[in-house]
């Protein structure tokens, strides 16, 4: 099943490029890796140009609007396949789920979908139930646990960001892709604050971990969901990250590996996009940083980098308000 994901994301991504159904041609013009954190900067500036204009959104929990764009408008040519009932449902190939039945019809789409304006190669949008036009203050969290899982690749990441959070479309959906570099969050130490929950302060972008160590990942689910359900119940704009990494505790060498989730309550982001070397969102925060301008990126520091992802921050007084919930939260439930 694992690698029948990896190959269908990666075949069907391709097929794309070859028929251009991009808006532009992928082209990292330059990469660069910067400071002792080890940000990967990459020089991306056709998606600056190129990528569709986003959605008006001023709220966290703005309602779902069937009259803007959304994923139900997208041509069939998007769409690389479906996943349900523990299989992969390629398009261009009838039988792929393992068990010699044709699912080609599942009742619940949850669509894999090409981001046609990429920020690296296999970069897609999961839009779980795709017909129930979910806003994105919708949680789903347990199938985005599920395809962290799946994929054999080490250097596949999976994320959300939340409205207020530079979520451009108001349809539920979760971003994923492939980079092949490592990143600081894979291996970062983190702290331990009640019981699954630990804290990550190495980062400028302070928030929460929770790693498929030691659990399973419906459990894990639950614990997401219950972190970002608490944030929309709070109207908190919020990021969240997962990738392959060493267990919490271990060194960045350790083949102990596991799934690592982070989540960052952050500054509500209401308007057109700004205009800073970089938009601070769900791969900014764990280390990752496609810039639009190719002046801004040699110009670009670790402090620079630092300063950008802070002004995107909550101050103290609210964040340690959030964390001595989230800490009560998994106290009363014995975790």
């Amino acid at each position: 099943f694992s690698l029948k994901f990896d190959k269908c994301l990666c075949a069907g991504w391709d097929r794309a490029v070859e028929a251009g159904h991009f808006r532009y041609k992928l082209n990292i013009d330059q990469t660069k890796v910067i400071g002792k954190l080890g940000y990967v900067a990459q020089l991306n500036e056709k998606r600056a140009q190129e990528r569709r204009k986003p959605d008006n959104i001023c709220s966290v929990n703005q309602p779902f609007n069937p009259a803007t764009f959304n994923f139900g408008k997208i041509p069939a040519s998007e769409v690389l396949f479906q996943l349900g009932d523990g299989c992969v449902n390629d398009l261009n190939d009838k039988n792929q789920c393992g068990d010699g039945t044709n699912k080609e019809v599942m009742k619940v789409r949850n669509l894999v979908v090409i981001n046609v304006s990429p920020l690296e190669y296999g970069h897609v949008l999961l839009v779980p139930d795709v017909d129930a036009c979910n806003p994105q203050s919708k949680s789903t969290v347990q199938l985005e646990v599920l395809l962290q899982i799946l994929p054999f690749h080490n250097g596949f990441r999976v994320g959300f960001n939340s409205l207020c959070a530079y979520a451009s479309v108001n349809h539920l959906h979760l971003h994923a892709y492939y980079l092949n570099h490592e990143l600081f969050i894979e291996h970062t130490p983190v702290n331990n604050l009640k019981g699954p929950l630990y804290e990550l302060t190495s980062m400028p972008g302070h928030g929460y971990a929770l790693q498929l160590h030691g659990t399973d990942h419906v459990t894990l689910s639950r614990w997401v969901f219950q972190i970002t359900d608490y944030f929309q119940k709070k109207e908190v704009a919020h990021n969240m990250f997962m990738t392959r990494g060493s267990v919490f505790g271990d060194p960045q060498g350790s083949t102990n590996r596991t799934v690592r989730v982070f989540i960052w309550p952050r500054k509500k982001f209401i308007g057109l996009k700004d205009e800073a070397a970089f938009n601070v969102a769900l791969v900014e925060l764990a280390g990752h940083l496609p810039i639009k301008v190719e002046s801004l990126f040699n110009e670009l520091t670790e402090e620079s980098i630092e300063s950008t992802i802070r002004d995107h921050l909550l101050q103290s007084t609210e964040y340690e308000t959030i964390k001595h919930d989230l800490v009560s939260m998994f106290s009363q439930q014995g975790s």
